[in-house]
């Protein structure tokens, strides 16, 4: 929570702000609302406004048509008919609506402007509950079809489009019902479909403002005035005298205070207005120091400041006495005025402020869109799936099954790329699968590719290219054709096989002959070159014991090249070895002849 306190004494003000917030608005201080659109106004500059748009609309194109499709198919085969629904929706206003806002906005506010919208952010949750959508789609027919509706999915972007130029995105997939009722519904005034978006706004709140106003006003007039007229022995004199004071002191004190309901501590602000209050009170009534001091009075023309009678000398008072003198001459008119005023006023604004964020709800409805653009094929539009534009062919990939069973101790995968060209600027279509040694242990032996006619009406659009990249174990990655070719084909079904091949020999041996010598076992290996490099690889074992006494077996190599095999023996008693030569497996038969090991090795 953003807290502000402001205190603004005579000229001086003092700002507290703990968290500054960009376009932040009063809440509930110099709000507007003009042609049903809500200006709230800016809190450090009063002459900006935000508007807040009454409901989301449509986002519109550069031309002003909005960014709508709706698509209804029709299968003519009655299987797959249906329709489409996709919109992007905004909450900002077009910018001529913006410039008549604001027109209308400095006649009631001069000098006042339109900065742009109000921000918004997405609401947050109430502790212990789910955070609220911000965005909603609301219609039945866009409702799931398990709970009634007519709609096989609807997927929307979830977020509402809050920031400037950001967009809310819906996008639906209905069966034939929904596609005819959201058409029908298109067209009337209100429509099946809204769109609702929950979200939330900073403002500035004053949880707490005391205005104090003081005054002190002192007033002093004095007026003294003698009139005199002496000569001879004659005085005539007039005297006059005014000292008036008056002191006012007025102080008034002003609290608005709503701190609990927002929730807010005002210990600091009270115990800044019991402060200033003190000493406000304690300048003006003291008069000996404060404000209420007295001026110092003024002195009035006194009787001594006229000359009176005549004085004789001193040796003639001494013979003859002061006697009766004559009075000096002296006509005279004596004044005194003065005016003083003195008047002190002090004023003190304390607020408190603080930041809230405040809910917003708001609803829009699509309803006359297919009135208004219903000749539009970009917007709405009825497709034809017999056309032979959507016809889609698959093409199977089919692991060949002599392979299959050298699949596991072979190859690690196979992978197929298949890729589609089109005249006329059309992308083409580049499509891969792949086959793991664990899928062809499960059975799974193909993969089907698939590509769309895209209305070409020729037998071209049965060819395409593909080729095929075999990772053999320990021997890396062999490609059909190299890595840079392509197979050009048009067959519906192809089958793979490595660029290897097999050879099989068929070795038999006299199991009797085994026993007689004293083997117990002949092991049976065969050494190829695969991949260009040559290995040796155990892949069978004779006993005496098998019933069958031919053996097959199966080599892997290079084409090209010439597989051998051999069969090393061991003696029952003492466990010798002895190796046999090695054989070529191009005859296909070999009669393997078992060596004597009953009188030991030599």
């Amino acid at each position: 929570m953003t807290q502000r306190i402001m205190v603004v004494a005579a000229s001086v003000v003092v700002l507290v702000i703990a968290t500054p917030a960009l376009g932040l608005v009063w809440y509930d201080v110099g709000r507007l609302t003009i042609d049903g659109v809500e200006l709230f106004q800016d809190a450090d500059q009063p002459n900006e406004y935000y508007y807040l748009p009454p409901a989301p609309t449509l986002a519109v194109d550069a031309n002003g048509n909005p960014k709508l499709l709706c698509v209804k198919y029709i299968d003519p085969e009655g299987k797959a008919s249906g329709g489409l629904l996709h919109l992007l929706a905004s909450l900002e206003l077009p910018a001529d609506r913006v410039a008549e806002l604001e027109e209308q906005l400095k006649e009631k506010r001069p000098g006042a402007r339109v900065v742009g919208a109000l921000s918004l952010v997405e609401a947050r949750a109430e502790e212990g509950q789910p955070v609220p959508a911000s965005f909603q789609v609301v219609s039945a027919v866009l409702s799931d079809t398990a709970a009634g509706g007519f709609t096989r999915s609807v997927i929307t972007s979830g977020h509402a489009p809050l920031t400037a130029g950001s967009r809310a995105a819906v996008a639906a997939s209905l069966d034939a019902r929904g596609a005819t009722l959201l058409f029908d519904s298109l067209a009337g005034v209100t429509s099946d479909v809204s769109v609702s978006i929950a979200a939330e706004y900073e403002a500035r709140v004053r949880g707490y403002n005391a205005t104090v106003s003081a005054e002190v006003a002192t007033i002093y007039e004095h007026l003294s005035a003698v009139l005199n007229r002496q000569q001879g022995y004659e005085k005539r004199e007039l005297r006059q005298v005014v000292d008036e004071l008056y002191h006012d002191n007025v102080i008034q004190i002003e609290v608005f205070d709503r701190t609990k309901s927002l929730g807010l501590e005002a210990s600091t602000v009270e115990g800044i207005l019991s402060l200033v209050t003190d000493k406000i009170v304690t300048l003006m009534f003291d008069h000996q120091t404060g404000l209420a001091k007295m001026p110092e009075r003024e002195v009035a023309v006194e009787k001594g400041q006229i000359k009176g009678r005549q004085e004789r000398g001193a040796f003639v008072k001494w013979f003859a006495g002061t006697g009766d003198q004559p009075y000096y001459t002296d006509d005279q008119f004596v004044m005194k005025s003065r005016e003083d005023i003195r008047r002190t006023t002090f004023s003190l604004n304390l607020a408190y402020d603080t930041t809230v964020r405040m809910p917003v709800y708001l609803s829009g409805n699509m309803g006359g869109l297919y009135a208004a653009h219903r000749n539009n094929p970009d917007i709405f539009r009825v497709v034809n799936l017999g056309d032979p534009s959507f016809q889609v062919r698959e093409v199977r990939f089919v692991l060949d099954g002599d392979w299959a069973a050298a699949f596991e101790g072979l190859v690690n995968w196979v992978s197929v790329q298949l890729v589609k060209e089109y005249e006329g600027g059309q992308p083409a279509v580049d499509a891969q699968a792949q086959l793991t040694a664990k899928d062809v242990g499960e059975g799974q032996l193909d993969r089907v590719l698939t590509y769309p006619r895209l209305g070409v009406s020729g037998p071209e659009w049965l060819g395409y290219r593909y080729r095929v990249s075999w990772s053999l174990l320990r021997k890396g990655t062999i490609s059909q054709p190299n890595a840079e070719g392509w197979t050009a084909s048009s067959e519906p079904v192809v089958t793979l096989r490595p660029p290897l091949a097999m050879s099989v020999v068929e070795l038999e041996v006299d199991r009797d002959a085994m026993i007689d010598r004293g083997v117990r076992v002949g092991v049976v290996e065969i050494r190829s070159r695969v991949a260009g490099a040559v290995g040796t690889q155990r892949v069978t074992v004779l006993r005496v014991t098998d019933a069958e006494s031919v053996v097959s077996v199966s080599a892997i190599h290079d084409p090209g090249s010439q597989p051998e095999v051999r069969v090393t023996w061991i003696a029952a008693t003492g466990g010798g070895r002895r190796e046999g030569e090695w054989l070529g497996m191009a005859a296909g038969y070999l009669w393997v002849e078992v060596p004597d090991l009953s009188g030991g090795l030599s």
